[in-house]
């Protein structure tokens, strides 16, 4: 069985794809992939599941939940539902716990290229780095989890995959810039900063992109919004790396990113 959380929920197997219909039950699946291969407690499932105002009859809800998610995953596996109880969702003293011999996780995968793309790039293998890392970017299909209902522990979740998608992301560009690909990200680039404004990793490769590419007024003018979109909405000025970046274009001392060097080296070279 391999399941999908880098977009809508979804488990699939050779015969079919599908996902709890109600909301509550995709919300419990959901909690039970993400705690694998732990169990995890009634208590953390109740907090999930209603928040501050749990309902007397929540022990006696939450067993009709895992009763109906038994019968989703047997029509899905084609097993019996005494089956899926015995091997795949099986309750354990004070919770429950997927077996995780059972399941197969996008988020395990994306997590396996993800540290490969790290490792990578701290050695400066730069074309494994993008290779490894635009494997990991295409396992998501859409925001985490986002037909799921979310409460504060699946929330959370969703807040550090997020993080860990865009730290990629900036991680594979700082790949194509040392590999001197930098018209090759200003599309991809100009995307991001518009939709993280106040994202300076990658305001400032985006800057260092233009300007690599000829295209030093635009550079000046990224910066200039970023400085007032940052003075205006958190009262902080950009980092001293930025600004750093943005005296050495006005100087004309900043150097060609080239491979060998990371962006971030070079950046601390020009400031």
């Amino acid at each position: 069985m391999f399941a999908r959380l880098l977009g809508p929920l979804a488990v699939s197997t050779s015969k079919r794809e599908s996902s709890p219909s109600s909301n509550k039950e995709k919300q419990l699946l959901a909690l039970l992939l993400l705690n694998l291969p732990h169990v995890t407690s009634t208590g953390q499932i109740i907090d999930e599941l209603w928040t501050e105002n749990p309902p007397k009859s929540a022990m006696t809800t939450l067993q009709t939940y895992i009763l109906h998610l038994r019968r989703f995953l047997a029509e899905s596996i084609g097993v019996s539902a005494r089956t899926v109880a015995k091997e795949y969702l099986v309750h354990r003293s004070g919770g429950y716990i997927l077996a995780a011999s059972q399941v197969d996780l996008d988020v395990t995968e994306f997590r396996d290229f993800e540290r490969r793309a790290h490792k990578e790039m701290d050695r400066k293998d730069y074309e494994g780095a993008v290779r490894s890392a635009e494997s990991a970017l295409s396992l998501w299909h859409g925001q985490a989890l986002m037909d799921v209902q979310a409460g504060q522990y699946i929330q959370a979740e969703i807040h550090g995959l997020e993080q860990a998608r865009l730290s990629l992301i900036e991680a594979k560009i700082e790949a194509e810039l040392a590999l001197g690909r930098d018209r090759k990200v200003l599309g991809e680039l100009s995307t991001l900063v518009t939709r993280y404004p106040l994202h300076e990793g990658f305001n400032s490769n985006y800057i260092r992109a233009l300007v690599n590419s000829g295209y030093r007024t635009r550079a000046l003018e990224v910066y200039r919004d970023l400085h007032s979109v940052m003075v205006d909405q958190v009262g902080l000025e950009p980092s001293a790396e930025l600004r750093g970046l943005h005296e050495a274009i006005l100087t004309e001392r900043l150097p060609r990113a080239r491979a060998g060097h990371r962006p971030g080296e070079l950046l601390r070279h020009s400031a």
